[in-house]
């Protein structure tokens, strides 16, 4: 795990991640989001045209908390902001990949600025955007 000093511009990580059916069940008991569009085949079908119900995006984004807490910057950091665009849906059984690269260092306040790209197994870009997070160190 590296330390706030020797985390550079261009430094990135990544995480690859299998969504299940059973993910989005949990998510959705988790936080109560039982929209249908996630959990109905046919609701996702003739409501929006999906070819299936649709993971929540906040169960494709929460991966990053893993990526920024455990590994760039790593253990002790937290994520103080995060600006994100949804642009395309994850499915049951897509393998998201996500990606943070750093783009900025604050050394007064051991802010890291990243960017965030999650990509799907067809490297379709599902979310972009940024993220700020704060070190222990």
């Amino acid at each position: 795990m590296p330390k706030f000093n020797d985390i550079e511009i261009g430094t990135k990580a990544q995480i690859n991640r299998l969504i299940t059916k059973e993910d989005i069940g949990i998510f959705a008991d988790l936080t109560g989001d039982r929209n249908p569009l996630h959990l109905d085949p046919k609701y996702a079908k003739e409501k929006m045209d999906f070819k299936a119900p649709i993971a929540h995006g906040m169960l494709t984004v929460s991966f990053l908390s893993t990526l920024i807490g455990m590994t760039l910057p790593g253990e002790g950091a937290i994520i103080t902001s995060i600006k994100l665009d949804f642009r395309k849906p994850v499915f049951v059984d897509d393998n998201i990949e996500l990606t943070v690269e750093v783009t900025k260092k604050i050394h007064l306040s051991k802010h890291v600025f990243s960017s965030v790209t999650i990509t799907n197994q067809n490297a379709e870009v599902v979310v972009t955007g940024t993220v700020k997070s704060v070190c222990s160190d």
